[in-house]
């Protein structure tokens, strides 16, 4: 069964709400899609779906300017492979956390990362969050889930910091095909592509150069 592709105005205006998008990125890449929530509507609940339904790793897509405006730096890869995400230093939020790792200390730190009244200084690193860098130039570099999601959040009008997380199915492998439509229908979430993404930005994405 082939994964049903919502409109991207609805999916635009769902996502400027609040509310959960799934994004699939091209079948020449990882061909999995992510579930993603805006960063300032993330909570202790909505972190906590995403650990219990969607199963993967939480990652926060960031520009590069907000990075280096709270000093977290991005990590240096070694013995990595092509297109991979850009990991930086995970951070806590030390005002509002306790451990770190619950859900909502977890939404607390995410939520922070987009706020912009907070320092450098009120981040402690290592913590349980996990950055990930995009692209300087977003879709035209690197044609991934962190760009897709950082043009989501600017075609909504909003901060671009995004929480994400890969979905998986129930059996612990990604969910592709019919069983990731199924997630969408259960959740009733709705699904976009990076390529129509970067075709409303009016961007060619990297990798489908003539």
């Amino acid at each position: 069964m082939p994964t049903t592709v919502t409109p991207l105005d609805k999916a635009v205006e769902h996502f400027r709400r609040g509310g959960f998008v799934a994004l699939l990125d091209s079948a020449k890449r990882e061909d999995e899609a992510d579930l993603l929530q805006a960063a300032e509507y993330v909570s202790g609940e909505s972190i906590n779906f995403m650990l219990t339904y969607a199963r993967g790793l939480i990652t926060v897509a960031m520009a590069p300017q907000r990075l280096s405006e709270l000093q977290i730096p991005v990590l240096k890869p070694q013995f990595g492979i092509e297109n991979m995400p850009r990991f930086t230093v995970p951070v806590d939020y030390t005002p509002a956390v306790t451990t770190g790792v619950s859900a909502f200390d977890r939404a607390a730190t995410i939520r922070a990362l987009a706020d912009r009244a907070t320092r450098p200084e009120d981040f402690a690193r290592p913590g349980h969050v996990f950055p990930l860098a995009a692209a300087a130039r977003g879709l035209a570099e690197r044609a991934g889930h962190t760009e897709g999601a950082i043009g989501l959040a600017q075609l909504a009008g909003l901060t671009p910091v995004v929480a994400m997380c890969e979905i998986m199915a129930p059996d612990g492998h990604m969910a592709t095909g019919a069983t990731l439509q199924q997630f969408l229908e259960n959740h009733s979430v709705p699904l976009v592509t990076v390529d129509q993404i970067a075709q409303a930005l009016g961007v060619r994405p990297a990798g489908t150069e003539n």
